[in-house]
């Protein structure tokens, strides 16, 4: 397969919509302390308005790459690039803990098809195996890149230009609009390759079937929850935790975050490009013990060290893109069915994304307080690391059976061919 001409051009537009999405993800984060005395929210109850979009992810994920697999990318990222100016206007409009919920939950309905549709770029669009790793790791940075910039210019610039936290919301949703409109200039330019598309609806049934019958699928989708649950419990509450439990000021902790985030977006930018089906799993494993033993180090040492852990916990950024380059590497996912796997991943992954800052929010308003709670997600991240390198056993055992089912058809085509000649 020839590689489409402007697929490089195409990626720009998507990166720029995902940029958007990272600006979504990280917008309240911030600003939590003030959007929480505002609205006059608990700790959990924020946390649990926070994982809303994930919630929403569960469900509409698999529709959403069931949506690209038959729809094709132009509509998919449209839509997804609007649910981020939607939700982003709703929440500057929330009046309370309800509607703030709502509001976030609204980016779950449509975010998924910017999330699911980034891998079904790289398998129809890069069919060169280590073009299409590099632009996982580059297209994995740009939500990363947005919400670091988000962090980092929030409250000493963008808090000083406005005045309040419901118009910055509003200024990033403009943000959102513009990326959203440069994709679909760059989709109705360009030349597009011919969509794989299924025959019927009953595909989709057989599809997921076919899917978790595997068991490195099954693995896959486990290490998804986990990964999500690190990430997103970090995300969210990293900031915070750096001002109620380190002691840090607002603009300290963003500085720090920020800083976090430079480290992460080279991460992500770089990392996945050298994850070969050889190194993958092992990769995962050990970003999992690093980002572990810094929650553990923020857990239990002297403040003056919470920032430099906070630092090293960033490595955990470039887990998603590795873990998305195992979903593409596996045998079951195909050009065909690249969406529905990527938003079957997204689902479960998401489930980890909603209970992970549920978790940590929960347990730090808890007896137990931010050290608990960071122990709890520390120790899921180690637990994920043992998971990552069964999986690569199970990998390597499915990799082999595949090249000896291979020989063997060879070998018997070359029979019945000989048998033909007699």
């Amino acid at each position: 397969m020839a590689a489409p001409r402007h697929r490089w051009v195409v990626f720009g537009g998507l990166v720029g919509v995902y940029f958007s999405f990272g600006v979504a993800v990280a917008a309240i984060a911030p600003m939590l302390s003030l959007v929480r005395d505002d609205l006059g929210a608990t700790r959990g109850e924020m946390g649990l308005a926070l994982g809303a979009w994930a919630l929403v992810y569960i469900v509409t994920a698999p529709l959403a790459g069931r949506f690209i697999d038959r729809f094709g990318l132009g509509w998919s990222l449209l839509l997804g690039g609007l649910s981020v100016v939607g939700s982003l206007l709703l929440r500057a409009a929330a009046q309370g803990i309800g509607t703030l919920w709502l509001a976030v939950a609204f980016f779950g309905v449509f975010g998924p098809l910017i999330s699911a549709s980034a891998p079904t770029l790289m398998a129809n669009w890069f069919p060169d195996d280590r073009e299409r790793r590099r632009g996982v790791g580059l297209y994995a940075a740009a939500p990363a890149l947005g919400g670091t910039i988000t962090i980092a210019v929030t409250n000493p610039v963008l808090l000083e230009w406005f005045d309040s936290w419901r118009s910055v919301l509003v200024f990033e949703a403009t943000i959102g609009a513009g990326f959203t409109a440069v994709w679909l200039v760059i989709w109705n330019l360009v030349e597009r390759p011919e969509p794989h598309h299924h025959d019927d609806d009953s595909a989709t049934t057989g599809t997921l079937g076919r899917l978790i019958a595997s068991t490195e699928i099954r693995l896959i989708l486990v290490m998804a929850f986990a990964v999500f649950f690190v990430n997103h419990a970090l995300g969210t509450w990293m900031p915070t935790v750096l001002e109620e439990f380190g002691g840090y000021s607002p603009t300290a902790a963003g500085a720090w975050v920020a800083v976090a985030g430079v480290f992460a977006i080279v991460a992500t930018a770089v990392l996945p490009g050298h994850a070969t089906p050889e190194r993958m799993h092992r990769m995962i494993a050990a970003l999992l013990l690093a980002s572990g033993a810094a929650v553990m180090v923020i857990a239990v040492a002297p403040s003056e060290v919470m920032g430099p852990a906070a630092i090293v916990t960033s490595v955990r950024s470039a887990l998603v893109p590795i873990a998305i380059v195992t979903l593409l590497e596996s045998d079951r996912v195909t050009p065909a069915n690249t969406g529905f796997a990527n938003g079957l991943w997204f689902s479960v992954a998401e489930i980890g994304g909603v209970t992970g800052p549920l978790t940590l929010g929960a347990i730090a308003d808890s007896g137990m307080g931010y050290r608990g709670a960071l122990t709890v997600v520390a120790a899921q991240g180690l637990a994920a690391a043992a998971l990552a390198l069964l999986q690569q056993r199970v990998h390597s055992a499915s990799a082999a059976e595949g090249s000896g089912a291979a020989q063997s058809s060879g070998t018997g085509a070359v029979t019945n061919s000989t048998n033909r000649a007699r």
